[in-house]
């Protein structure tokens, strides 16, 4: 993307939701939990919905992003497998870790997988908002001398 933008004075930005998917495919699919009491793999990234967008005013790169994500895991507890959906109903780029809401729909296990599991994931996630400009502060960006 060529952008004509004089000290990236205006305001310019890129539309990074279908990258968002991409980037849960291949940076969130197969992480997995391994313990004495369950074993949990995420096994699919069944939606991402919402806006997620990189943005440049004023010579400044910000993302903005407001995402609804779901994931499919699987996993074993005392020998019997299990599947289950995680929700995040917001994914916000200004929320704080603790303020991430995982709902769990499992017929069982939902107590282990958010103890176990969910903050493994919560991690990952963290990671997003940095990838997420690194990978696409180039394109908003005039590059002066």
């Amino acid at each position: 993307m060529v952008v004509h933008n004089p000290n990236n004075w205006h305001w310019v930005d890129k539309n990074c939701l279908p990258w968002s998917k991409n980037y849960f495919d291949n940076e969130i699919i197969d992480t997995k939990v391994e313990n004495e009491i369950i074993t949990v793999t995420l096994t699919g990234v069944d939606s991402v919905t919402g806006d997620c967008d990189v943005t440049q005013r004023k010579g400044k790169v910000l993302c903005i992003y407001d995402m609804k994500v779901t994931f499919s895991v699987s996993g074993q507890k005392d020998g019997d497998d299990f599947t289950a959906k995680i929700t995040i109903p917001e994914f916000v780029h200004d929320q704080e870790e603790d303020e991430y809401v995982f709902e769990i729909d499992a017929e069982s296990n939902k107590v282990e997988i958010r103890k176990h599991f969910v903050p493994v994931l919560k991690v990952k996630l963290m990671k997003f908002q940095n990838d997420l400009i690194k990978a696409h502060e180039k394109d908003v960006q005039h590059q002066t001398d």
